[in-house]
């Protein structure tokens, strides 16, 4: 059933002054002068530039009202931005995230700083540090071929650390569903297009019989141990340096999760995410060099 979220959640922030947002229904973001200047109630602060900037929650409605969501726009949020469409049984993106810190140091990831649930909203915000860097999509038609193929390499050994950490099940970090459309039959019908889906937890024996029952082709192998996998290494998910020359970070986690080794190779070659969308002699290459 064709239904958008209410707010759409492209407007989830808005900008109420030069210095201060409204994120969600009760989130206040602010920039301050300095540290020292920061009020009592913050909940959490970081450093940006020569900025800092602090969340509180909004103490009056008047707080709230007003606001422009077009100014100082990064970008049009859909449902894979900061801003995440959230519904009961969902696993939190910040979970996944301090597991990989965890688990897989080596991996670069952004700096958690404050996360939370706008149930009122039914979604989820998640402030980060920013990531020095551009994207691989950005990058892209400045690199070498040589360079493009150790960026590659270098996903693929992180994607071998993740893969270490492993499970019995196709699950999440704390024990859901995996929200990966992907792998999942058609919706139904009444089901509202802006809520998550998840699919599982399933075992062995149960994956096996979900994947005979929603294709027709030969199943693939499906071992008793499924590994940690990011799942959306397309190019606008890889940070590099300015010059190309490392990695600095992989961002958008929320699909992240314990999927059946065959996943991890056939994943890029079944999404148009991985697909390259800047000026570039051959937009499948990315996928091709993951896969």
């Amino acid at each position: 059933m064709f239904c958008e979220m209410e707010p759409p959640i492209e407007v989830s922030v808005a900008r109420t002054s030069p210095c201060r947002w409204v994120l969600g229904s009760w989130m206040m973001c602010e920039k301050a002068d300095n540290a020292e200047s920061k009020p009592a109630d913050a909940i959490a602060d970081w450093q940006d530039g020569d900025g800092t900037f602090y969340l509180r929650k909004s103490s009056s409605t008047d707080e709230l009202s007003g606001g422009d969501v077009e100014a100082d726009r990064v970008h049009t949020g859909g449902s894979s931005s900061a801003v995440h469409a959230w519904c009961e049984g969902l696993e939190l993106e910040a979970n996944t995230m301090r597991f990989v810190g965890e688990k897989a140091p080596r991996v670069p990831i952004p700096e958690l700083v404050h996360t939370w649930i706008d149930h009122d909203l039914n979604r989820t915000f998640h402030i980060t540090k920013r990531v020095d860097g551009q994207t691989l999509e950005r990058a892209w038609p400045q690199l070498s071929p040589p360079r493009r193929v150790q960026i590659a390499h270098d996903i693929a050994r992180f994607c071998v650390a993740l893969a270490v950490n492993t499970s019995s099940r196709l699950e999440t970090v704390t024990g859901y569903g995996v929200h990966e459309p992907r792998l999942m039959e058609g919706a139904p019908q009444a089901h509202p297009t802006w809520k998550p889906r998840r699919l599982g937890p399933l075992s062995q024996e149960a994956m096996r019989a979900y994947i005979t029952k929603i294709s027709t082709e030969p199943a693939p192998d499906i071992e008793a141990q499924f590994h940690f996998y990011h799942a959306d290494l397309g190019p606008t998910n890889i940070i590099v340096s300015e010059d190309g020359d490392r990695v600095t970070g992989i961002i958008d986690w929320e699909s992240a999760a314990y999927y059946p080794r065959f996943w991890v190779a056939t994943k890029p070659v079944t999404a148009g995410a991985f697909y390259l969308e800047c000026e570039t002699e051959d937009p499948k290459l990315w996928e091709q060099l993951l896969g």
